[in-house]
């Protein structure tokens, strides 16, 4: 079943975790950043079985209510670090060897002064366009405008990263339809949900 990892008690080799030990399976890694309340990660999970799928969130309360999910759901590919994801991740993921991000809804931070602390600036999305596999990508949504056209400018501008949609442009839908709850609230009051979506180009 899934369950929480302990960081420290991660398998490794230097820093780099084998993954497979972790899963009981040799299967390409997926990753979702800010699992929150949302049962997206399940949806996904449940959907395409063939992968790991790793979950990032550092709040205690909603790892647990997630976990109970899963747990429920009978889905083996899933674990979960209650770790910041951009503090670890370029230590513990070998370069390419990541097939998809997900990132849904991150934290806008709207006041200026705090624009530093959003998770999609350029150094987060130069690890993430390192840890990618061939073929990998990555999808992300949100219903921050400012945020949006942030997240858009930063990532057309990183080395090895492909708008699918083309350059400049929002996605017209996600590659994943699983709608987040935060999603569906903010559809319901009338909000634009901006859709991104990249895939690995040749250059990472």
């Amino acid at each position: 079943m899934g369950f929480e990892l302990s960081f420290n008690e991660l398998p490794t080799d230097g820093d780099l975790v084998r993954w497979h030990e972790v899963f009981g399976a040799d299967r390409p890694l997926r990753i979702e950043i800010g699992v929150g309340n949302s049962d997206f990660l399940l949806r996904v999970a449940r959907s395409a079985p063939g992968f790991n799928y790793l979950g990032f969130e550092y709040s205690r309360k909603r790892v647990f209510k997630f976990l109970k999910k899963v747990d429920l759901a009978g889905i083996g590919c899933i674990r979960i670090l209650r770790v910041n994801a951009t503090e670890v991740l370029d230590r513990i993921c070998a370069p390419g060897s990541v097939d998809h991000v997900y990132i849904n809804h991150p934290d806008p931070w709207p006041k200026r002064r705090h624009a530093r602390k959003r998770l999609v600036i350029p150094e987060n999305a130069a690890v993430l366009a390192k840890l990618l596999a061939p073929g990998g990508g990555m999808s992300l949504r949100t219903d921050a405008p400012d945020y949006a056209r942030q997240m858009l400018e930063v990532l057309d501008a990183t080395p090895g990263l492909v708008n699918t949609a083309g350059h400049g442009s929002f996605a017209a839908a996600p590659l994943e339809l699983h709608a987040t709850p935060y999603e569906r609230k903010f559809r319901q009051a009338g909000k634009e949900i901006f859709y991104l979506e990249y895939a690995k180009g040749p250059s990472a």
